[in-house]
Parts: structure tokens; C-alpha cells; sequence
């Protein structure tokens, strides 16, 4: 029997990468999974694999950065499978990369709209429900740029920044209930974001910066994306005995690796 039987997870930015990883990491521990994405086709891809292995999947064109529609798609998730007990925050954009006062106002607001009010709006929509149940854990996939200055990332860093402070404070709220919340840094992951620093143009990313990623791929010290997927699906279970509020940087954290193979070893 898998870790989440007869529980709900929705994944939002599920058609690639982290988010398409760990919704099948979930379905594989029984979880019935809601895929959100603005994608239908890649979503249609990941739901039919999941089923083919057996599992329940169910899609949702999703723009988190609207609230009407993520509430509305919470809705449906709720009547489709039930109660949501997990909320993985993985929907987020990169651009715009450069030197602050070079950015586009724009897209710079439509970066934030996303990456920090997109993924208050999904807990938003689903605490009421598990602060009424008692139960319930929420993954944000933040970056390590939120604890570390680079050229370039001013928008991207302080939108990941501000998700790790919402993530803490949202533990301090929920202090004395059974409701987890945390945050990760998955590292250098083989992602669409990645190719797009490794490729970044000389007004985006100065060249040492761009090296760095492509001596970083060349070296091996790039992540799959199930890397990632299998520390949320830890963090999740009952077994993770982490404080919520808790940040995690897969690359400074090693050891968590060990516990993580107990737990998922078994079950997998």
C-alpha cells in the first residue's frame, strides 16, 4: 500500500519538470493527483501515464496568478476526488532575467503575479478545508536564489524570497495544528529553466554566470527532476519529521537523502 491511499494531491505546473515528476511520484504512492498547468497537451500526457500505471488523474487549465480561477479550480478538484490533503506550489516563470532597471515593469509584475500571489492564492483556496479537517501538508517549490545574491536574478530571487517568508509565517499561523508547510530549494534540476540560464543572452546573465550552469551540467551536479519529487513526496508523509516552516536546500542537505531512502525504499 502506497503512503497517500485515499488521499488528494494537486500539483500545479504539472505538465514538466519537477511538477510533472512529482504528480507521478504521488500517483505512485497512491495519491488520486489534480494536474494544473497552463498546457493542456502536457498535461494530457502526464494524466495518461499516470493511468496507465494505475492511478487517478485528473487535469485543470489553471493561470494560478487569477483567483477567481484558482478558487474555482479548487472547487472542482474537491468534487472530482475529495478534500485536498497535499498542495504542491511548483507553477513558476523565470524571465525577466537582466539588471533590475532593464527589466520589463510588465513582465517583471506577471513574474510576481505567478511566483509569490499565485502560490498564496492556491493555499489560500485550500486551508479553510484542511484547518476544518485537521489535516494537511503544502510543498512551495522555492529556489536558492531567494538566500543568495546573483547578477541578473533581482525579480526572480525576491520572488522566491518573499515565498519563503510567506512559508515561514504561514507555519507560525497554523502553530498547534496538524497542517505542515514547507518550502524547497531543488538545486540545479534538468528543467526548461535551466536551459534558459545555460542560454541566457549577455543582457540577461553576464558570461561567467552562464558558464557556470554549463560547467555545472558538464560536471554532473545536475539534478533529475525526480530528485526533487521524491524529498516532496518524504515531506509529505507521515514520516518526515521536519519542523514545519522548515526551508530545504537539497544542495546543502545531503543527509536527507538517507532518510528519504528508508522511507520511499519500502514503497516504491
Amino acid at each position: 500500500m502506497g503512503l497517500f491511499e485515499g488521499q488528494v494531491a494537486w500539483v500545479t505546473g504539472a505538465g514538466r519538470g519537477i511538477g510533472r515528476a512529482t504528480a507521478l511520484a504521488l500517483a505512485g504512492q497512491g495519491a488520486a493527483v489534480a494536474l494544473a498547468s497552463r498546457t493542456p497537451s502536457e498535461m494530457e500526457e502526464v494524466m495518461a501515464e499516470v493511468r496507465t500505471r494505475g492511478g487517478i488523474a485528473i487535469t485543470s487549465l489553471l493561470d494560478v496568478s487569477n483567483w477567481d480561477m484558482v478558487h474555482w479550480t479548487a472547487q472542482q478538484i474537491e468534487a472530482a476526488l475529495g478534500p485536498i490533503d497535499i498542495l504542491i506550489n511548483n507553477a513558476g516563470v523565470l524571465d525577466p532575467l537582466g539588471k533590475l532597471w532593464e527589466t520589463d515593469p510588465e513582465q517583471a509584475g506577471r513574474l510576481f503575479d505567478i511566483n509569490l500571489s499565485g502560490a498564496y492564492y492556491c493555499m489560500r483556496a485550500v486551508l479553510p478545508g484542511m484547518v476544518k479537517r485537521g489535516r494537511g501538508v503544502i510543498v512551495n517549490v522555492s529556489s536558492g536564489a531567494a538566500a543568495r545574491v546573483a547578477p541578473g536574478w533581482s525579480v526572480y530571487a525576491a520572488s522566491k524570497a518573499g515565498l519563503d517568508q510567506l512559508t515561514r509565517n504561514l507555519a507560525i499561523d497554523l502553530k498547534g495544528l496538524p497542517i505542515r508547510v514547507y518550502s524547497i530549494y531543488p538545486g540545479l534540476v534538468e528543467t526548461r529553466m535551466l536551459e534558459t540560464l545555460r542560454t541566457a543572452t549577455p543582457d540577461q546573465l553576464p558570461p561567467d554566470r552562464r558558464q557556470y550552469f554549463a560547467d555545472q551540467t558538464e560536471a554532473g551536479q545536475v539534478l533529475s527532476p525526480e530528485v526533487p519529487a521524491r524529498t516532496m513526496v518524504w515531506l509529505c508523509s507521515p514520516q518526515c519529521d521536519l519542523e514545519s516552516g522548515a526551508v530545504i536546500d537539497l544542495r546543502r542537505q545531503p543527509d536527507l537523502q538517507t532518510k528519504i531512502d528508508r522511507v520511499l525504499g519500502d514503497n516504491e
